[in-house]
């Protein structure tokens, strides 16, 4: 009898342990990139760029950096021997930064670094005949570029160079090669701006920040230039588009004010700060706006239809049913519980989405900038019950 028992409460002790293993490698799984659909491996840098006009904030005693950071995803030549990318990097400083961004515990994302991405560090770019056009990914304010992780790579894999911008202060946490660490500013950065209206202050920040899209457009030319460099000639400084999500497309609108013909991916863009008129100019380029059922509520909406009503262009609109705002960066993919919090929507919960997503930005591009056919884009929207793809 005694023995019985005792078997019980090893029976017992082993359930609870393995319960309790379950439940954490539920509240912390190791989501894996999925491999991207292209031909290409892929490599992955980091460069610090110059920033030549760093502005400072006298309301909130806040003095810009006089450096950005990029982040660059490219097609690889012989990866093997090369150290593959973790998700996020293991930096304490980036866990502290994303709890003071998303005011959960730094330990629920701490696990994140284990995550395996397709990306292998400093691997040497592909030497063959083609160049590659250029997508430069233009973050959501307080994101990262990792949080992009999946389309760089499903970009880079089919013969594309995509750069990151990761801006100090718009950014969870932006550190630098000198131990200089900036931390996402949040509101105190638009309080702190003495320019009268919320919207005079969104118009300043976006200007201030599409600068950053000529710093990056330079270095890269100059890269593409340097016969020393090992992207010497790679690039097709011709052919150079822009992915915005929320604050990031906003930045690409006010861009696309002053450089016509740019095309655009727009994800949830903010369109706060621009007048009807501007946003019919800036979406007069080739642009695939995506959206949200969170985005297409409200005054959004009602500045989509003036547009379309103004757009000299047939462009694409891609309306998605049973997603949010951060779903467009990954934000799924941190930890189920974003579900159950209601911050991330149903759509996500398949295991094919963030591909889904992916390939309706890639068919956009290869129709601009290798000028395949877009139907292959309009073929994916119908294969996928929550996207709704028209022109406007």
């Amino acid at each position: 009898m005694k023995s019985k028992v005792g078997y019980s409460t090893v029976y017992a002790i082993l359930g609870i342990l393995l319960g309790a293993l379950a439940l954490l490698n539920y509240l912390f799984p190791l989501n894996h990139m999925p491999s991207p659909d292209g031909p290409h491996s892929v490599g992955f840098r980091s460069f610090e760029v110059t920033n030549p006009e760093p502005i400072g904030v006298s309301g909130i005693d806040y003095s810009d950096s006089a450096k950005i950071r990029l982040d660059i995803w490219y097609p690889a030549d012989g990866v093997s021997g090369y150290e593959r990318k973790g998700w996020i990097n293991n930096d304490p400083i980036i866990f502290e930064g994303f709890e003071v961004m998303t005011g959960y515990p730094k330990a629920l994302f701490e696990h994140l670094y284990k995550v395996r991405t397709n990306s292998f560090i400093g691997a040497p770019p592909l030497r063959d005949s083609s160049s590659w056009p250029i997508v430069i990914l233009l973050l959501g304010w307080s994101s990262i570029s990792e949080l992009h992780t999946s389309l760089a790579e499903s970009l880079a894999s089919s013969g594309y160079l995509v750069v990151g911008i990761e801006h100090p202060g718009a950014c969870a946490v932006v550190t630098f090669s000198d131990g200089s660490v900036y931390y996402f500013l949040g509101n105190d950065l638009l309080d702190g701006l003495l320019e009268g209206t919320r919207e005079n202050k969104l118009r300043l920040l976006s200007e201030y920040l599409s600068r950053d899209i000529d710093y990056v457009i330079e270095f890269l030319k100059e890269m593409n230039e340097d016969p020393h460099s090992d992207f010497f000639e790679r690039l097709n400084m011709e052919g150079i588009g822009l992915y915005g999500h929320s604050g990031g497309g906003c930045v690409a609108i006010r861009y696309s004010l002053s450089n016509e013909g740019v095309p655009m991916v727009l994800a949830d863009p903010t369109l706060e700060g621009f007048t009807i008129e501007e946003l019919g100019s800036g979406l007069s380029n080739p642009v695939l706006l995506m959206t949200s059922s969170e985005w297409e509520s409200g005054v959004n909406g009602r500045f989509l239809s003036k547009i379309s009503e103004a757009s000299a262009k047939q462009n694409y609109y891609l309306s998605i049913s049973g997603m949010r705002h951060v779903d467009f960066a990954m934000v799924r993919n941190l930890s189920p519980l974003t579900y159950f919090f209601g911050e991330t929507g149903k759509f996500m919960n398949s295991k094919d989405a963030m591909n889904r997503l992916d390939s309706a930005v890639k068919f956009f591009f290869d129709s601009i900038l290798f000028g395949r056919s877009v139907e292959e884009l309009f073929k994916l929207s119908d294969s996928v019950p929550e996207f709704s793809l028209s022109k406007y």
